[in-house]
């Protein structure tokens, strides 16, 4: 899917990552608490069977109220066998556009711009060339992946070196060298490139770097003490969960988040993610109507995932009704998030192996954790 185009961008490069797979060691899991209504058993055993489809560990936080509770299974580190542990960092990934997406929209709020502004009004010249116009693009239809650009990602260049410290305006490059899929407004494409042009608008309106504004605005006030914006260096503030790709093992230090950026660099905690999109979706973020501008979604298919994406942020549909979120993948590390309207609800799935994402058998496992996870 096209979240995953960092995962899929990684197979061109795949020569020049060293290692080989590692061996996986016996499963080990943690022994799930008590939790309402046997939640917690069912959230376990639908996180077992995930590690037996193939993922080397599984992390899985709910929320019922003011119960919160965290299920584990399988491991987090193959070489080691060391246990998967809720308190471990990961890459959040695409995670990160809600969170790219709420500093704009209280930039909004501030009347430091407004989402009708178009992109060369901050950036003129950025978004060029081969029928890309940035005159013609605003910042909402960034914001809703409808401005018809490119996704950069996919190039092989983004990859050929993992290590390669990127800038935003490379890879706004990138995505200028192919036409435009459609005029702005018209359609809807995933492209981590809005999400890249959002953060440079970010900058260019507050004269600050945007992890700057990341900390200020979200991570200080919320105290997300385990998160953080990394934008060049590929280690860990902390002890982290190790991410897997396919035969090439442990990947998890040896790619630039500097190719994410905006659009997914974030390294957090599930405890974290979920204390944000609580507080976003409950209105602690944003006024009333950068909310109903966030919340303003279209009926979208993102290569099997269907759902209603809004302003950086989806709604998901459950057996028991609607949840917010958004998902994330970046190469060995995929993240899903669920909160319900009122923030009594919540999930957060996360495990760390890429090779699984086409996987019939491990998607349909998926869904039925996470409706699990969200409604049982």
């Amino acid at each position: 899917m096209s979240r995953m185009s960092l995962t899929a961008s990684l197979a061109s490069a795949t020569a020049l990552i060293a290692g080989a797979a590692l061996v996986a060691a016996p499963a080990a899991s943690a022994a799930p608490s008590r939790g309402p209504h046997g939640l917690d058993r069912k959230v376990k055993a639908a996180a077992d069977r995930l590690v037996a489809d193939g993922a080397p560990g599984v992390i899985v936080m709910t929320r019922r109220g003011g119960h919160v509770s965290h299920v584990t299974s399988g491991v987090s580190d193959k070489a080691t066998g060391a246990p998967m542990d809720h308190r471990l960092l990961f890459r959040i990934a695409s995670v990160t556009k809600s969170f790219t997406s709420t500093v704009v929209l209280q930039l909004a709020a501030e009347h430091r711009l407004s989402l009708d502004d178009t992109v060369d009004r901050w950036l003129p010249g950025a978004v060029a060339g081969h029928g890309n116009d940035g005159s013609k693009i605003t910042i909402r239809q960034l914001l809703a992946q409808t401005s018809g650009l490119n996704d950069y990602t996919p190039d092989p260049r983004v990859m050929s070196d993992p290590t390669r410290a990127w800038t935003p305006e490379e890879l706004v490059a990138i995505a200028m060298e192919k036409p435009p899929q459609y005029a702005p407004g018209t359609s809807w494409n995933y492209s981590n490139t809005n999400y890249v042009l959002a953060g440079m608008i970010i900058e260019r309106a507050t004269g600050r770097p945007v992890g700057t504004e990341f900390q200020r605005r979200i991570f200080t006030p919320l105290r997300l003490r385990h998160t953080s914006y990394p934008t060049t260096d590929p280690s860990f503030p902390g002890r982290y969960v190790h991410g897997y790709y396919y035969d090439y093992g442990d990947v998890s230090t040896q790619i630039s988040p500097s190719s994410a950026r905006t659009s997914g660099g974030i390294v957090s905690t599930v405890d974290d993610v979920a204390r944000f999109h609580r507080a976003l979706f409950t209105g602690r973020l944003l006024p009333p109507k950068q909310m109903r501008e966030m919340r303003n979604v279209r009926p979208v298919d993102d290569d099997g995932v269907v759902e209603d994406y809004g302003l950086g942020v989806a709604r998901i549909r459950f057996s028991c009704g609607y949840a917010w979120g958004h998902d994330g993948g970046f190469p060995g590390y995929r993240t899903w998030t669920y909160t319900s309207a009122d923030g009594r609800s919540q999930a957060v799935i996360t495990y760390n192996e890429s090779k699984l994402e086409y996987d019939k058998t491990f998607r349909a496992d998926l869904a039925k954790a996470a409706d699990t996870a969200f409604c049982a």
